[in-house]
């Protein structure tokens, strides 16, 4: 049996390799900064004992920064006896707590491109055990991200057992590797052979016939129109055809609804992907300041009117109609933005309007943050459903709402990753032993599927802030000295956060706010960016 270097047991390693390397005692360092440097320089020596000090490093370290550092670091470890430690430690990541070791590990062996590297990632896909799921996810995902298309067989080989599943087990249990599959395929498959492609599309389009869930089937159909060129049809025999006749594009029309068609909630216009949603509101002072809104909404247009329709000829929808009628459904009115004065009063009205129409098969929870962040109400910390009774007790919460001090993204957005549906962790108990929203199962499998981030400004300050002070902007305004005030540290430490979990960030921004990072945050998770100032501020 592999055994696994705990974080407790880290510094032990360290200190007893401290002698022969000489950097090894500040891989424990409580700097992730640090930690990534000695790393980098122990990967310079190339041998058993800095691979043996690297992967204890690796096997708890939970920086996104400092994670995509050491990934560089891994792919130094070119000789026999570095790869025969990499090898034994990375197949023996089989926790949730390893999930990310395995992946920075698994980036720096696909960077070498060496046939013993590629051999270790394959043995992580192709001889594990099936239980040993987070080592193929981890293996799959790294795969991806370095684009390696000869490696395209590995997807194929992970994705087919999944369409064989029943909708429960694909849906939660191993949704997961499931997303991180169908994610990923786009760029595994770009070069690959055509009948490669073609099987892994019939593969993807058995997961779409298999789930019932909207985020896969939302990732899923919005991967294989990138891979194919069609439409995003959700119909999976839409996509057995498209094999069928050989993958060759515009053969046929076909009218069947896509995800872009789908009915789903929407915050400032942007659509919610999946039924977990978490809303983050950003109540800092500013907040306070007026708000100048388009034309449209000055003077928003009146409801449409219903359109009076009689029995439809023919086949209906199925759908609910009585006597041939079509299926009427409720027409929801645009929000009432008359009394909207500062930015504050937009949030509240477009946040109070989304929660009022949310259906009730969906699930919910409100983040709200300045200089701390903390749920809305800190009494119902997980998700609730959106059922009347609910809504209107976090409706009159919202209206209640009111401005305070600075603006902590990072924090906020790290809040909003620990919601899930049995047990919210809390943000500032998170450390090497703790459960951290990245990985942590509760996270992985019942976390948020959508975020709205709603901000008005740029970071000013970040839990990880000792000082407050004009740091890095000689005379412009007060900002923190945390490393997460950076908006720079913010994506990669988002891009770490949602590696594996595949949240959907809307962004909104009001005012002179940053547009830059609210629009990386969002092309980063495959969200939409809405400008609701007209002229956002694109950073310094």
């Amino acid at each position: 049996m592999r055994k696994v270097i705990s974080g407790v047991a880290v510094a032990a390693v360290t200190l007893l390799l401290a002698g022969s390397l000489p950097h090894a005692q500040k891989m424990d360092d409580p700097n992730p900064d640090r930690r990534a440097e000695a790393v980098d320089l122990a990967a310079n020596q190339n041998n058993k004992v800095a691979a043996t000090a690297i992967m204890a490093a690796l096997a708890t370290e939970n920086d996104g920064p400092a994670g995509f550092r050491m990934a560089d670091s891994v792919a130094k470890l070119t000789s026999s006896e570095a790869l025969d430690v990499v090898e034994k430690s990375v197949l023996g990541f089989t926790k949730p707590e390893n999930l990310f070791g395995a992946y920075w590990a698994f980036i720096g062996l696909s960077a070498q491109n060496s046939e013993r590297a590629s051999s270790i990632i394959r043995k992580a896909v192709l001889e594990t055990k099936e239980k040993d799921w987070y080592v193929r996810t981890a293996a799959i995902e790294a795969l991806a991200y370095t684009g390696r298309a000869d490696q395209a067989d590995l997807l194929l080989h992970a994705l087919k057992p999944l369409g064989a599943l029943d909708a429960k087990k694909l849906d939660y249990e191993y949704s997961i590797l499931t997303l991180t599959c169908v994610h990923g395929a786009p760029k595994l498959l770009k070069g690959a052979d055509k009948q490669m492609i073609l099987d892994c599309v019939m593969a993807m389009a058995d997961v779409l016939a298999a789930s019932k869930d909207d985020r896969i089937q939302w990732f899923t159909c919005k991967s294989l129109a990138e891979i194919t060129g069609e439409d995003t049809y959700i119909d999976p025999e839409f996509w057995r055809w498209w094999v069928k006749m050989g993958g060759k594009k515009g053969q046929a029309q076909h009218d069947g609804a896509t995800v872009a068609g789908r009915d789903v909630p929407k915050f400032f216009k942007a659509a919610a992907v999946g039924k977990r949603v978490v809303f983050v509101i950003d109540i800092s002072g500013s907040m306070q300041h007026p708000v100048e809104l388009p034309p449209e909404m000055r003077n928003p247009p009146p409801p449409p009117k219903k359109e009076e329709k009689g029995p439809v000829t023919g086949k209906g929808s199925g759908k609910g109609g009585k006597d041939g009628e079509e299926e009427k459904k409720e027409e929801i009115p645009p929000p009432d933005y008359s009394k909207v004065k500062s930015k504050l009063d937009l949030a509240k009205v477009e946040l109070i309007h989304t929660l009022r129409y949310l259906p009730e098969d969906y699930w919910f929870n409100i983040v709200i943050y300045h200089t701390p962040h903390a749920m809305i109400d800190n009494a119902r910390s997980e998700f609730v459903q959106a059922t009347k009774a609910n809504k209107d007790l976090f409706i009159k919460k919202v209206d209640q709402l009111n401005w305070a001090a600075l603006t902590n993204i990072h924090g906020a957005l790290v809040r909003g990753f620990c919601v899930n549906s049995k047990k919210t962790i809390d943000p500032m108990k998170i450390g090497k032993s703790a459960n951290n929203p990245a990985w942590d199962p509760d996270c992985l499998m019942g976390g948020a599927t959508t975020m709205f981030f709603l901000t008005d400004g740029s970071p000013t300050i970040s839990d990880d802030s000792t000082d407050i002070g004009q740091v890095g902007r000689a005379g412009g305004p007060m900002i923190g000295n945390g490393r997460f005030c950076k908006p720079d540290n913010i994506v990669l430490d988002v891009k770490r956060l949602n590696t594996f979990r595949k949240v959907v960030i809307n962004t909104v921004g009001i005012g002179p706010h940053d547009g830059r990072l609210m629009a990386a945050l969002a092309q980063l998770t495959g969200g939409e960016y809405i400008d609701r100032s007209g002229a956002a501020r694109r950073g310094d």
